[in-house]
């Protein structure tokens, strides 16, 4: 699976000196920055030391995935619930790699909750977890949600969220998300339908087809304001089609995990 995550375009990250845990102390070297000196090293050794910085590891990363009514709606014969499952399954096991934590809650429908478990041998962990989930018949409740997260996970992490949303969720989900990123950095991982964007480019032959074309571009605004907005509350988003998600996730945790 490492090999299949380089061919799909995750960017691998180990950039020395961006993180915040000493790694080792070493001779200066043209180029380094001066406040990286360590100067009661140097003294001793009567000769320049550096300090040497490495990614931080054994951080915790919590992935939310919609468990609501609207995630059984097909997206390519492929529920878009099972689509948000495939992305957190690589993203899991890329969390792993790097030596962090990963948890999971369930985000409507029954109390599901993963404590943060920990290497790649946690895998099947996960996926035992992971077997029994299904959708609910009700839309989820995200205000419930963040506040069984914020009980469960009190240290600081990176909450992933995994859903579909729409302009008209923007009351029931800003403030919840708003909730979250109080304490935690948070992402929003939304799917975005192949069928909408396949809409928008099939040329109209008649009135009721060009109606729907400006009803899916209507659609499409709003969910973009929406976003727009998360991100000015500083949550950041990604807006992906089911095959682009998974990579797009993890990349997106390889570049947040920084922040934690």
């Amino acid at each position: 699976m490492e090999n299949c995550t380089e061919q799909m375009g995750i960017i691998k990250k180990n950039r020395t000196g961006l993180s915040r845990e000493f790694h080792q102390l070493r001779e200066y070297q043209i180029g380094d920055m001066l406040s990286r000196i360590d100067w009661k090293a140097t003294s001793k050794r009567l000769e320049l030391i550096t300090r040497d910085y490495q990614e931080q590891r054994n951080q915790t990363v919590v992935l939310a995935v919609d468990c609501g009514r609207r995630m059984r709606a097909l997206d390519g014969g492929v529920t878009q619930f099972d689509h948000c499952l495939n992305a957190m399954l690589l993203l899991a096991y890329t969390a792993l790699r790097q030596g962090d934590h990963v948890g999971i809650i369930g985000v409507g429908g029954a109390d599901r909750w993963l404590a943060p478990v920990r290497g790649v041998q946690s895998m099947t962990t996960i996926l035992n977890h992971l077997y029994n989930y299904e959708t609910s018949n009700s839309p989820s409740d995200f205000t419930e949600a963040a506040e069984r997260l914020l009980t469960r996970q009190r240290r600081r992490a990176l909450v992933v969220m995994l859903s579909n949303v729409r302009g008209e969720d923007g009351n029931q989900l800003i403030e919840p998300l708003r909730m979250v990123r109080r304490r935690h950095v948070t992402i929003l991982a939304n799917l975005r339908e192949q069928s909408v964007e396949d809409r928008m480019k099939k040329p109209s032959a008649s009135l009721d087809e060009a109606l729907e074309v400006g009803a899916a571009a209507m659609y499409l605004e709003e969910r973009a304001r929406l976003l727009i907005e998360l991100r000015q509350h500083g949550i950041f988003t990604i807006d992906s089609l089911s095959n682009d998600l998974p990579v797009a996730l993890a990349n997106a945790y390889l570049s947040a995990r920084e922040m934690v």
